[in-house]
């Protein structure tokens, strides 16, 4: 009977171990297996733009980290919500992710009144690859050249008080708005389709100032074309370092312009967001990569998946606060 016994209790230990060992498995599995396919970073721009030539850049370093090919997607089409819908339905495998900018995820929930996904939701935070901070803007006979002058000026010619975009629901836009309601500066908007013709009229003089990015704004302010009166980013800019920040001009508030991400369909393992978070970090410290985003108007970033869903949701607050404000809208 003691033998019986004994065999019995041996049994049971080595299911214990068996089972244990199989746990540790299984949790180790989306690490050690992944990527087991190739991995497809889908854009929800058109081809050619910035996001997609960061994009392409780091799909090309990941590639040699990871053993898989990566496939960067273009799907655009109605400011970035087809290609995000398109990712929000795809498989939580670890092998389709959304490489975006903000509009899709805290923008248009707050410009339009139905999205086919919950932003809030629908998405994984993996890291913010690079941003674009904007610039406040004037051409060279604009009688300013800072922001103090700027409030002073603004006292005696309200009718001058005008700004240029790329369109209505930007960043551009809706950094003008934030701007109005932390200074009551009274600034008008003028909405254009596209940045070149609003390039043209701010350098005619027919609206007094520009918002844009410095993807956009670079080349022109180092041409001498267009003059900075201040960035709108948390410290000087690597990208305009001669240009003051909105923060030195005491209004800390003003950081924004556009910025590009990574993120995964809900419920997509918390260990493949941290690996690729942790790949595409170590990708952005090279200084090679920080000088191609740097020649294109970007500066690095990356964040932890952790760092990213508290960033990402203060960014849907805070944005959504301004569009209500402003009663901004893109339904007609």
């Amino acid at each position: 009977m003691n033998v019986l016994v004994k065999f019995r209790q041996a049994l049971a230990l080595a299911a214990a171990v068996v089972a244990t060992a199989c746990a540790f498995a299984a949790q180790a599995q989306p690490r050690d297996s992944w990527p087991s396919k190739p991995i497809r970073f889908v854009v929800p721009f058109a081809a050619g733009g910035s996001i997609d030539v960061v994009a392409r850049l780091m799909g090309r370093h990941l590639e040699g980290r990871l053993g898989q090919n990566v496939v960067v997607e273009n799907r655009p089409g109605a400011g970035g919500i087809v290609g995000a819908d398109l990712v929000a339905r795809a498989a939580a495998d670890g092998h389709t992710f959304l490489f975006t900018a903000q509009g899709p995820l805290v923008l248009n929930p707050f410009l339009m009144k139905r999205l086919p996904y919950n932003a809030e939701t629908a998405f994984a935070p993996v890291t913010i690859v690079a941003e674009a901070p904007n610039v406040l803007v004037t051409n060279q006979a604009f009688p300013v050249s800072s922001f103090s002058d700027l409030l002073a000026f603004a006292k005696s010619n309200p009718d001058k008080m005008t700004f240029g975009t790329q369109g209505v629901g930007t960043t551009g836009h809706v950094t003008g708005e934030l701007i109005n309601q932390l200074t009551g500066l009274g600034l008008t908007h003028v909405a254009y389709q596209g940045f070149p013709p609003a390039l043209t009229d701010v350098l005619a003089g027919r609206v007094g100032m520009m918002i844009g990015d410095t993807i956009n704004l670079v080349p022109r302010i180092r041409s001498g074309q267009l003059r900075p009166i201040a960035i709108a980013s948390a410290r000087r800019s690597t990208v305009l370092p001669q240009v003051p920040t909105f923060a030195e001009a005491g209004h800390p508030e003003i950081v924004s312009g556009p910025w590009f991400a990574v993120l995964a369909p809900a419920g997509t393992g918390i260990e493949i967001r941290r690996k690729l978070s942790d790949e595409m970090r170590q990708i952005l410290n090279q200084g090679e990569v920080q000088e191609k985003l740097k020649e294109l108007g970007v500066e690095s970033r990356g964040m932890t998946p952790e760092e990213f869903d508290a960033y990402l949701k203060a960014e849907y607050k805070r944005w959504g606060g301004v569009i209500r404000k402003a009663g901004i809208t893109l339904d007609k």
